[in-house]
């Protein structure tokens, strides 16, 4: 909180300096989502033998069936050159063609080949089995105020 919003709010100004990382909602969100992010790369790499990255694109272009490249930064949330690395591997793993854009032969649509929907078709049911277990400590309720409260969340990150 703002110095001078604290005063102006009546807030004694000494509690400001009582900071409690713990409770600090953009470090409970990192360390959540890396934690899970950790734990199912674990997953993918033992079971599936792919990386982080190459899940992330395989689970955006499964979901959309065909993206076009330039894209998948923002519906993976990475950058660039980590998409551009990631979608070399999968596709000298046989797991993504790219096809260029008839329009704009600097653009590509990605889809995943018979063999990366075959993977995305087993992964999807292990990767949802794993979120079960995961958010199984949860109540119906409690489960829908997390996804309402991050979508809320998401929703106000846009905003600002």
């Amino acid at each position: 909180m703002d110095f001078f919003v604290a005063l102006l709010s009546g807030i004694d100004v000494k509690e400001l300096k009582h900071f409690v990382l713990d409770d600090f909602v953009p470090y409970k969100l990192v360390l959540t989502a890396e934690r899970v992010s950790s734990r199912l790369a674990e997953l993918y790499s033992s079971e599936f033998g792919i990386t982080r990255p190459e899940w992330r694109l395989i689970a955006a272009i499964g979901h959309k069936e065909q993206v076009i490249a330039r894209e998948l930064a923002a519906l993976s949330s990475m950058d660039k050159v980590k998409v551009s690395r990631a979608l070399q591997g999968m596709e000298d793993k046989g797991l993504i063609v790219r096809t260029p854009m008839p329009e704009d032969h600097r653009a590509a649509l990605v889809s995943l080949t018979e063999a990366g929907l075959s993977l995305y078709q087993r992964m999807v049911p292990r990767v949802q089995e794993w979120e079960s277990s995961l958010i199984d400590c949860l109540s119906a309720s409690e489960y829908r105020d997390l996804i309402s409260g991050l979508d809320r969340l998401l929703k106000r990150l846009n905003e600002m």
